[in-house]
Formats: C-alpha cells, sequence, structure tokens
C-alpha cells in the first residue's frame, strides 16, 4: 500500500493497524526519501533473515579459507564439511540473538549425509535448531531439506512457476539421497 505523508499523519493508527496486520505502507517523500512502515514481528523476521544471511557468507568464507590454506582445489563436499565443523562450535546466541548453539545429534545426521550425497547442496545454519540444506536443478526448481533433532525431516520443492510442495520424511540417508537424485532427474 502507498501513502502519502500527510495521510499518514492524520489517520496514524489506521496505517499503524494496516502494517501490524502485514502489509507494509510505502511512504513517499520529497527528494526520494521514500519510507516504509512495517510492523515489529515483519522487522525482526526482516533482521533475522539478514544476521543469518551475514552469518552464512561469513561461514562460506571461513570454510573456504581454513581448507584452502594450501591453495589446492578442493570439492563442495570439503567445503561442506568444514562448514559442519565451523557450525558445531556455534555457541547460544550464535545468530546475535537467541539461536541455541548445535545438538551434536544434529551435526552427525547432516555429515552423515553430505558424505553419502552425489549432489552436494549448499549448507545453512538456521536460528531454529536445525541444518538447511539447499539444492537447484537445471530445471530452475529450489529444494531445501531441513534436518533437525527430531527423527522427521521436512522437504520443501518449490517448482519454476513458484508452487511449493512440502513432504516429510523419517530420516533415512538412502531415501534422502534417492529423493535428491529424484530432483535431479
Amino acid at each position: 500500500m502507498i501513502a502519502k505523508q500527510m495521510d499518514i499523519r492524520s489517520n496514524i493508527k489506521k496505517y499503524f493497524d494496516i502494517a501490524f496486520d502485514g502489509e507494509p505502507i510505502h511512504v513517499p517523500r520529497i527528494g526520494n526519501k521514500n519510507v516504509v512502515i512495517i510492523s515489529e514481528k515483519e522487522f525482526n523476521r526482516l533482521s533475522q533473515s539478514k544476521r543469518v544471511l551475514s552469518y552464512a557468507e561469513l561461514l562460506n568464507s571461513a570454510a573456504r579459507s581454513n581448507i584452502s590454506a594450501d591453495n589446492s582445489t578442493h570439492s563442495l563436499k570439503e567445503v561442506n564439511l568444514e562448514k559442519l565443523n565451523i557450525i558445531s562450535r556455534f555457541k547460544d546466541g550464535w545468530d546475535g540473538n537467541e539461536a541455541s548453539a548445535f545438538n551434536n545429534a544434529i551435526i552427525v545426521k547432516v555429515r552423515s549425509l553430505i558424505e553419502t550425497l552425489v549432489v552436494q547442496p549448499e549448507v545453512f545454519p538456521t536460528a531454529m535448531e536445525s541444518i538447511q540444506l539447499e539444492f537447484n536443478n537445471s530445471a530452475k526448481e529450489h529444494m531445501e531439506i531441513e534436518v533437525g533433532i527430531a527423527d522427521e525431516i521436512e522437504i520443501i520443492v518449490v517448482q519454476r512457476g513458484g508452487k511449493e510442495n512440502e513432504e516429510r520424511l523419517v530420516f533415512d540417508i538412502e531415501k534422502i539421497c534417492s529423493r535428491v537424485l529424484d530432483f535431479y532427474g
């Protein structure tokens, strides 16, 4: 929604309620000094996403530099295993907020997956005590596998047109590897 500054002033409660309900309010201003009013919940979500992305970039950089000390080429599997080593050392509050340190059982499960997968994912820690594995295929589809402490994993596939399919599987390395190979067709 777009609202003029003078409308915001005269109806501030109305616009705050709209933003609180999830719709951002774009406020154009002179000199292109535009602002957006969003709810605190959305602000916190965006802030957390920004912190996690920054952490993922640092993690990628640290993993690559830790294993590239000899300047030789290393496989994505080696980079992923080093990322996992770094993630395993995270302390409570690693995301600059309230994310917990990772339980060793999660690290062991993800390590076993990385060591077995034919196609390597991008590996990301989440603030929800899980590790996310992301894959992109040539059909421009995206698959995420979220591994947590529970025996069940969540798989989300976003198809080219944007349609999402979600499924849950019991953690079984063979089934997960088969599901990844199916994704790549």
